[in-house]
């Protein structure tokens, strides 16, 4: 095996993971974004602020 080689296989392993990478981190913030929208309207009904709200709903 060359360099060359070597050299191409990184790079081609790196761009698979930075691609794997930004639709995982798109993929959670999606998610993240519907569950904090669909939580509000309870959470601001009930007049809790956001940590609160959320410590509770987690660990509660």
């Amino acid at each position: 095996m060359s360099i060359a080689t070597i050299s191409t296989f990184v790079t081609a392993a790196l761009v698979l993971v930075g691609i794997a990478l930004a639709l995982l981190v798109g993929t959670v913030g999606v998610a993240a974004y519907q569950f904090f929208s669909q939580n509000r309207r309870v959470r601001v009904a009930r007049r809790e602020p956001v940590l609160g709200y959320y410590r509770n709903l987690a660990f509660g």
